[in-house]
């Protein structure tokens, strides 16, 4: 598909190594954003998490890096064509080059990074920088989240269950503590297979919830439908 329609934008995507997903459009529903007026998005790809929170929060002034040169240009495309363009800023660029040279703070950062460690990767560049994170790995993302979010702020990351275990381990030693994790699963009858999760520098008592994309009869579960309403034309 090459491109993915939303009720209050578009998201084009041809060649895009990775497409408009249903976990990443979760993701961006659920991320708390309301509070926030900066926003910085690591890896923005097309643009899909930059997009959905510029809907949900009018005040925030939001900037997607993204390191691939064809998809950034989407992104900077869907930025453009969008009623939100005002407060949307698009950087081609590696994250963690640009983190050496930059000195700005965020009240939000968010981050649906390279999933997989040690996989098979794809025979297309393009695809296995999108999808390993051998050019984002969790210590330099962690890195990163440290550097720029604001003493009060939050970063919220999705990763698969192992992945988010191991990318708490590594965060934990910036003194980032994970006060939220939201198990993700297809349906009540699958394990999660992914987890996102929301962190802070002050160390609370951890929330652990669950959600459901499917209900039992294979439809959009409730919660999936009410939190994706505002995005999805047919819902």
């Amino acid at each position: 598909m090459s491109s993915f329609q939303f009720r209050q934008f578009i998201i084009h995507q041809d060649d895009a190594p990775l497409k408009v997903t249903t976990d990443a459009c979760l993701f961006g529903a659920i991320v708390k954003c309301k509070q926030a007026t900066t926003v910085l998005d690591i890896g923005t790809g097309t643009g899909l998490l930059a997009l959905m929170l510029a809907q949900r929060n009018s005040d925030a002034e939001i900037t997607g890096i993204e390191i691939d040169n064809h998809t950034a240009e989407l992104a900077k495309k869907n930025f453009e064509g969008s009623k939100f363009s005002n407060r949307l800023k698009l950087i081609n660029a590696d994250a963690t080059k640009w983190s050496h040279e930059s000195r700005e703070h965020f009240n939000l950062i968010v981050c649906n990074p390279p999933f997989f460690s040690s996989s098979m990767k794809n025979s297309d560049k393009r695809k296995s920088v999108a999808r390993h994170n051998d050019s984002l790995s969790h210590f330099q993302l962690s890195s990163i989240i440290s550097k720029h979010l604001d003493p009060e702020g939050y970063a919220w990351i999705m990763l698969p269950p192992d992945e988010m275990k191991e990318f708490i381990k590594v965060i934990d030693e910036r003194k980032l503590f994970a006060d939220h994790k939201i198990y993700v699963s297809s349906s009540e009858k699958k394990k999660p297979h992914l987890v996102i999760a929301s962190f802070s520098r002050e160390q609370k008592s951890l929330q652990e919830t669950k959600i459901f994309i499917h209900d039992s009869y294979e439809n959009y579960s409730k919660e999936f439908s009410e939190l994706l309403f505002p995005f999805y034309l047919h819902l």
